[in-house]
């Protein structure tokens, strides 16, 4: 029985960014919308409905401008391959001098690139795939990923952490309550979005009081620009 990997990769990380990214907004968006709203004076429910809309629409951009986003890099990445794939084909000589000049790059001995240049010549594929990874820094196999799965989680990330943020404005409860807990679950959200808490062994403390204090700022500038608007 074959051991498994003592420090195996996280499996999706692309995937896994693009949640952490649209999660991390709805809960800064969320907690400055509400709190600008608060400080504007507004009845809960007036807050809570606001920002239910406020959620849903954020939510639909953040899919759409995500998938327009995806579609384009999953064009350029076939354009490349095109391109690459063609030069392997009509500058072989070329190409190759470029890829071993990639390998040396890389720390590779001469010896080592003649036995890996070996290997690539034979198999055109597997040619295609180091040049791109090596001179585009671009993994081929993203090229079969689904358009829509990375904008459907990042947007659904987005609107679930704004109704988080949203949620206590729902409850009837003291003015000062609802804004506590408001701010309480936005910032427990982004410090565990942000840190990667959900991951042990990539654990960042200081990346998670960063994205927390990024949504506090957010949230309490917000708050005194509600105020000063509802005092004109």
């Amino acid at each position: 029985m074959s051991q498994g990997e003592k420090h195996p990769h996280i499996p999706a990380r692309n995937l896994l960014d693009r949640i952490i990214l649209g999660g991390s907004d709805g809960a800064i968006e969320g907690l400055a919308t509400t709190s600008a709203l608060n400080g504007a004076g507004l009845a809960f429910g007036t807050i809570a409905l606001a920002g239910l809309a406020f959620a849903l629409a954020g939510a639909i951009a953040m899919f759409f401008s995500s998938y327009l986003s995806r579609r384009s890099e999953l064009r350029s990445l076939q354009i490349d391959a095109t391109r690459e794939g063609m030069e392997i084909e009509t500058e072989p000589d070329e190409e190759q001098s470029e890829m071993r000049e990639l390998l040396r790059k890389d720390g590779y001995e001469e010896a080592e690139v003649e036995v890996i240049m070996r290997r690539l010549v034979e198999d055109k594929k597997l040619f295609l795939k180091e040049m791109l990874r090596r001179e585009l820094r671009v993994n081929i196999e993203d090229m079969g990923a689904d358009p829509f799965v990375w904008p459907l989680f990042a947007g659904l990330a987005f609107l679930l952490l704004a109704l988080l943020a949203v949620s206590p404005y729902a409850f009837s409860i003291p003015r000062p309550d609802g804004l506590m807990a408001s701010v309480a679950f936005s910032l427990t959200a982004l410090f565990f979005l942000g840190s990667r808490a959900f991951v042990p062994r990539n654990f960042n403390l200081k990346a998670g009081a960063e994205s927390a204090l990024v949504g506090a700022v957010a949230g309490g500038l917000l708050y005194l620009v509600g105020i000063a608007v509802s005092a004109l």
